[in-house]
Parts: C-alpha cells; structure tokens; sequence
C-alpha cells in the first residue's frame, strides 16, 4: 500500500499525549528513580527471605548478612544505571534488559566469591545462601523487568509516557521514517505531517494526518505538546529549508534534520549524544532555550518568590491602591493583552497610571504623556505600577526575569515589531519577564526608532540564548539600582 492517501481511504492513526512535557519529564524520571528503588529493595528482600527460609530469625541476624545484602543491592543499582537500563526504551525492551541484568548480576556475584576467598572468609556466608541468594535474585529482577513492562505498554496505550514527534515535508522519506517508528514500541508517536507545497497539505502519510502548512505547525504546538520537530527535507533546495527552520526556530521546540535514508541506516556516523529516536540518525537543527528540569527550577522559584513577595508588599501595594483612588476617578488596576510565551495571548495587569477619559491605553506610553496624572507620574518613574504583575507569575503567565511582553499591535517607526526585527519572534521561546537583560542595559521606555526595538530584541535574544539562574540572579539585582530608576522609566 502507498504511504500517501485522502482521509477517506485511511483513519487518523496516532493518538495525543495526555501529559504535558514537563508532566512527562517527571513523569519519566519518578519511573527511573521508582525502578531503582524497587531493584533495592527486592535484592534486600531476597537476601533476608532466603535467610529466613534457611531457619535463621530476623532476630538473630548476622550483621554480614544484612550488610551484604545492601551492599550487593547498591553496587547493582549503580551497575544497572550506568548500563542505562532505568530509561523508557530499556524498561521497554525487557530481553535486553534481561541480558544486560544476568550479565552485570552474575559478574558481581564472581567478584564477591574472589573478593571472599582473597580475604579468607568463605565461611562467612552460607554457600547455599550465597548459591540461592544469586539464583533467585537473577530471577526476581527479570521477572520484575517483565512485569514492568507489560505496565509500561498498558500505560502507552493510554497516551502516558509518550514522545509526540511532528513532521515537516509529506513526502517519502516521511513515509520511510514513520514506517521505522511503527516497529518501535517505546512510545513514539508521529501525531501529525506539515508541508508548505500547497498540494501536499491534506491527505494522510502512511496513516498520519497531513494537517497544514508551517504556519499551521506553530499553531499546532502552542496547543499540543510536542517533543520532537522532524524535517524530512534534506533534498528540498535549501532556500526553502532555511525559510522553514527561520519559521520554526521562533517557537521553544527541539528540530532536528533527517538527511535522507541514510539517517534510518544505524551504521550511520551521524548522530546526537542522546538517542532522541532509537535506530533513526537526527541533524541537530535546533533546542529548546531551557530544559525541562530548567523550566521547572525556574518557575518554582518565580511562584514562591512572587507568593512572597505579594505577602511582603502587601501595605506598599495597599498605599498605592488608596493613592490611585484620590488621585484619579476609576479602577485602581487595568488589564491589557500581551503576546507570552509560544506566541500566546495572556492578560497583564498593573496599577492604573493614566485618566480612564480618551480611551487612555490604546497606544504606547510617551515621553511626557499629559494621560498620565501626577500620582501615575510618580509611580512609573519608581516603577511601581508593573508591582500587580507578582500576579501574572503567579499565574504562570510570566516570569520574574525574560523579555517583556509587548501589546501585538506595538509599533516602532510605525511598524509592528514583528515586521520592523526579522529575529522579534524569537522572544517568545521563553516567559515574558517583570524585568529583563534589555531593561537593565537601558532598553527600555518608548519605541519611537527602529534602533530602539532592534537593541531591544537583541538583548533579549541574547538572554535567551545565554540563560542561567545566575543570569536571571544578576538581572534581579540590577533592576534594583538600574532598572527602578532609569531615566526611561516614565
């Protein structure tokens, strides 16, 4: 059968994920760390088990025999994960799993009988304990692999611990990859086929769905968690390549190259430090600015710290609502769309600086702005009004620290920004920020020239590019001395 066909010849085939990425991160590494422990404790099991079936009490155990015990469960835990065998794909292939287990096992019971012998000391432990103590441990930890792996496949089918990997170029190299990955069992999903050719953006590719265009896919991904980018246009000429990966690499998302049938050849010399797909070879193309695990770090630390802070301000926020109120006649906190991270809408909030007549937010602030009362003056000079924004963290919407969030009809020189810096974009690969590196370094206030949003756009590229907490740290620290009172804060 061909790979290519309508919708009405071949069902959709791949179900979603039902876990977010970072959901399936820990996800993955409480498996990990799960199946270590459960090695601990079924060798430690056996081990005073057999004891006990011997005849001996749990009273009257010999210190040797629980210290040994433990011993050989962590020297096997150590052994096992440096082997590589808590991941998905060699939880997942159990025959190996297997193989590699009775190996590393049996290795490690030959060096305890040497090491027992050099010493002088083979009537320390029971040698029919130590015999049974290697027979059934061999055979509880693969039955153990078995079992969780049978779990493992249940929990696929359900959409758990799944990769969601998308393709860009419906073509036959597409349709070779997805056949690769449907021998595969570790969870890999292609959820779905992109291309610019405007003939090629409906149909199926060997059962997965063409589902648009790339302009579709950066919609697609805000909506779906995607883990992979795949672009199956090594042949394609390589000003379209670079059209599509200049698209592409303004959302967070990890791209990687198939260069050609040769990327499905294992003998193949190109490939990552980390199998992303097993037995495909990938081009790295691009990564996400900041792990999973980064990502987590990161934003804990912005939600307490913005819980904190709430707390802390609390009478400094209090004063600033009852100076609003007999200052001006209105609300005391406006709301106002901002473009977040992945190119999402999300609503900011801060205290209200400028009179309600005139419809005063329509258009950017500007020097000496005769909307801003006196009191709404002296807030934006201090840079209290962006204080409610401890809010929007705490939401999630925004981060203490990354490039500031923008109105989507924002102007420079009369051009939006996206139309103004090719690279704008970019900025939203990570959370927008209370403050960020362009504020500190002077980038902020008015957009009145193209120079403005370019150096803008520019540091905040850079931060992404180069972020670190200790990044986000010295950021924080100066937007005390620098970004407070700078003399665009107006």
């Amino acid at each position: 059968m061909s790979d290519f066909a309508d919708e009405s010849q071949i069902p959709y085939f791949p179900p979603e994920r039902s876990l977010s990425r970072l959901q399936l991160f820990f996800t993955r590494w409480r498996l990990s760390l799960t199946m270590g422990a459960l090695d601990i404790a079924a060798i430690v099991m056996v081990a005073l088990g057999l004891y006990r079936l011997s005849g001996g009490r749990f009273g009257q155990l010999p210190a040797g025999y629980l210290l040994g015990a433990f011993v050989v469960a962590l020297i096997c835990n150590l052994s096992f994960s440096q082997a590589r065998l808590y991941g998905i794909d060699a939880l997942l292939n159990e025959t190996h799993s297997i193989k590699v287990i009775l190996t590393r096992w049996s290795l490690m019971f030959l060096g305890l009988a040497a090491t027992t012998a050099l010493a002088h000391q083979q009537e320390f432990y029971s040698r029919t304990w130590f015999l049974t103590f290697y027979i059934a441990g061999a055979a509880v930890l693969s039955a153990q692999r078995s079992i969780v792996a049978i779990v493992i496949r249940r929990w696929i089918k359900r959409g758990y611990v799944t990769q969601s990997v998308v393709l860009v170029g419906a073509n036959e190299l597409a349709g070779s990859l997805i056949r690769r990955l449907e021998r595969n069992n570790s969870g890999i999903r292609v959820t779905g086929v992109f291309d610019d050719e405007p003939a090629l953006t409906a149909g199926f590719v060997r059962g997965v769905p063409v589902l648009g265009n790339v302009d579709d896919l950066l919609e697609y991904t805000k909506h779906h968690p995607t883990d992979l980018v795949v672009l199956t246009l090594s042949f394609s000429p390589a000003e379209r390549l670079s059209q599509v990966v200049a698209k592409l690499r303004h959302q967070p998302l990890n791209i990687r190259l198939l260069p050609g049938e040769i990327g499905l050849d294992r003998i193949s010399p190109i490939r990552l430090s980390r199998h992303e797909l097993p037995g495909v070879q990938l081009i790295a193309v691009a990564d996400r600015p900041i792990s999973e695990f980064a990502l987590f770090v990161k934003g804990s630390i912005d939600r307490i710290a913005a819980a904190v802070g709430l707390v802390l301000i609390s009478p400094l926020l209090l004063a600033i609502a009852v100076g609003i109120s007999l200052s001006s006649p209105g609300p005391v906190l406006f709301r106002q769309e901002r473009v977040g991270y992945s190119g999402r809408s999300f609503w900011i909030y801060k205290f209200r600086t400028m009179d309600m007549s005139d419809a005063p937010y329509i258009r950017l602030t500007e020097r000496n702005d005769k909307r801003v009362f006196k009191f709404g003056a002296l807030l934006r000079k201090l840079s209290f009004d962006e204080l409610p924004q401890l809010i929007n963290v705490l939401n999630g919407d925004m981060s203490l620290v990354g490039p500031r969030p923008h109105m989507p009809e924002a102007r420079a020189a009369g051009k939006l920004y996206f139309e103004a810096v090719n690279e704008y974009a970019g900025r939203h690969r990570v959370k927008p920020g209370m403050t960020g590196w362009a504020q500190v370094n002077g980038w902020r206030g008015p957009t009145e020239t193209l120079e403005q949003i370019e150096r803008r756009v520019e540091h905040d590229i850079y931060y992404i590019e180069n972020w670190s907490l200790m990044l986000d740290f010295v950021i924080l620290i100066k937007t005390v001395f620098v970004g407070f009172f700078g003399e665009n804060a107006f």
